[in-house]
């Protein structure tokens, strides 16, 4: 009997064709869902480093019982200076700077985070010779003259606070025992961003002025100056809810004190979110909400207050945004964009935030941006989304120029893709009540609208956002 030898037989051009072809279809099917899977989980993988990030300052503010701070950076803080001095930013695009959109995204997307600690405050204890700081306003008549010539000028004078709140100004008279070197002694810590308070209270005072502690040195003599900001027109509602306003006497005399100087950098702690990821300063701030303009719609009111006069236009809950921070429709410059630091006590509390301050709508064109200290009396809310979905979208009204409930509707009608709509972007809320910090997808505002009976129209910008908060906190939305 003969026997045939197997046929070793392959695919026809045909059977591979209509296998390509199964494999193909079925991969169009399922890959969109399996990248939207993973995009999910980048988005839950970024809250959750947040998450873990501002926890871990907390339990390192305990252990090493003093203040730390995890420091949210700009993309446009990356920057170089260059030959001729001028700011050179890696990711702004250079100026001119017309429109409020313009660096949007590197003034607003966040995906480094890194660590700050506050270094100990600096008592009269702690030096050789007795230092005297005397309360000075301006026009007191007091012997010596408060100095308006340099090096107390331009951006560093004493009175300018780049505001024109020159009525708020307390100005400060140091002088010492001995004939010592006071821009030595305690020049360098007496400059913008640090803090003072006096005796045994623990009223903080924010310094504003003068910027560098290079203008001490340049002073000479045996007296140096310096300005703080006494915040009545923040007490109880805004920045400096946790500590009201004292009064501060022209002549009055301080010899105990404590200087608090900023937080120091971490070089060593710093991390860097999924790529394609950030934290959303444009939507991010705290749960507060505030008044709107009087003279427009709820949809229409711009985030910041056009005309830079108004302290009620300005809603809290997008205070780390960069158009909040700007007064109008012209941008800050990249330089002027500084980082968010969120502050946790030595006791673990959530304390306070660092944060840009306002801008002088260009009265002051030496302004180089600076911050300013905000007390976390509300709930602190970082929104997790997608770089690529960090957007402005502009009422096309010319008397608006900003971002307002209007823009944003008209945006997402025309599928401008964003982060507050985004349902797997994510909020990370901080609570200085409970001390919790939680990571929650967002929730969707027409659900909440419904839910809630609310007219979707009678809704700011500011009210939307909050909407999408819901997912982390069970605070209702009252329309204006």
């Amino acid at each position: 009997m003969i026997r045939r030898k197997p046929s070793k037989r392959g695919l026809t051009l045909v059977e591979l064709l209509v296998v390509v072809g199964v494999v193909s279809t079925i991969a169009a099917i399922m890959l969109p869902g399996i990248k939207s899977v993973l995009t999910d989980r980048k988005s839950s993988q970024a809250a959750i480093m947040v998450k873990n990030y501002l926890e871990a300052a907390r339990t390192r503010a305990i252990g090493r019982n003093r203040s730390v701070a995890v420091v949210f950076e700009r993309l446009s803080s990356r920057a170089t200076v260059g030959a001729n001095g001028n700011f050179i930013s890696e990711t702004a695009l250079p100026g001119p700077y017309t429109t409020p959109d313009a660096n949007f995204v590197p003034y607003n997307a966040c995906i480094r985070m890194s660590l700050a600690e506050e270094p100990l405050p600096v008592s009269e204890s702690m030096l050789p010779a007795t230092v005297s700081f005397r309360v000075r306003v301006p026009g007191d008549g007091l012997n010596p003259a408060i100095p308006t010539n340099a090096p107390y000028i331009g951006e560093d004078a004493l009175a300018d606070f780049h505001q024109n709140m020159v009525p708020e100004a307390r100005i400060f008279e140091v002088t010492a025992s001995a004939n010592i070197n006071l821009a030595w002694l305690v020049g360098e810590y007496l400059t913008n961003g640090s803090q003072i308070s006096f005796g045994s209270s623990s009223r903080r005072f924010s310094i504003v002025s003068p910027r560098s502690p290079t203008v001490h040195g340049n002073a000479g003599g045996s007296t140096i100056w310096f300005s703080v900001m006494n915040e009545r027109l923040f007490d109880g509602h805004t920045e400096r809810a946790k500590e009201p306003y004292v009064d501060l006497k022209p002549g009055m005399i301080f010899t105990q004190f404590k200087i608090y100087q900023r937080p120091k950098p971490v070089f060593s702690q710093v991390v860097q979110l999924p790529r394609g990821m950030c934290v959303d300063l444009s939507l991010s701030g705290f749960g507060k909400k505030m008044p709107g303009h009087g003279n427009l719609t709820a949809e229409k009111q711009p985030v910041f207050d056009p005309n830079g006069v108004a302290m009620p236009g300005f809603d809290y809950r997008m205070r780390f945004a960069s158009d909040w921070i700007s007064n109008g429709p012209i941008p800050p410059t990249p330089e002027e964009l500084r980082p968010v630091y969120i502050v946790f006590s030595s006791e673990g509390q959530l304390s306070h935030v660092w944060a840009n301050e306002r801008r002088g709508g260009g009265s002051d064109p030496n302004y180089q941006g600076s911050l300013t200290r905000i007390d976390a009396t509300h709930d602190i809310f970082l929104h997790v989304g997608k770089i690529d979905r960090v957007t402005m979208p502009l009422d096309p009204d010319p008397q608006i120029l900003g971002r307002n409930a209007f823009g944003f509707k008209g945006a997402v009608q025309l599928g401008v893709q964003n982060n507050l709509t985004d349902l797997s972007a994510y909020v990370v809320r901080l609570s200085p009540n409970s001390g919790a910090i939680t990571a929650s997808p967002v929730v969707n505002i027409e659900t909440q609208v419904s839910i809630l009976g609310l007219n979707i129209n009678n809704l700011n910008f500011g009210d939307m956002i909050e909407l999408s908060r819901r997912g982390t906190y069970n605070s209702n939305v009252t329309a204006q």
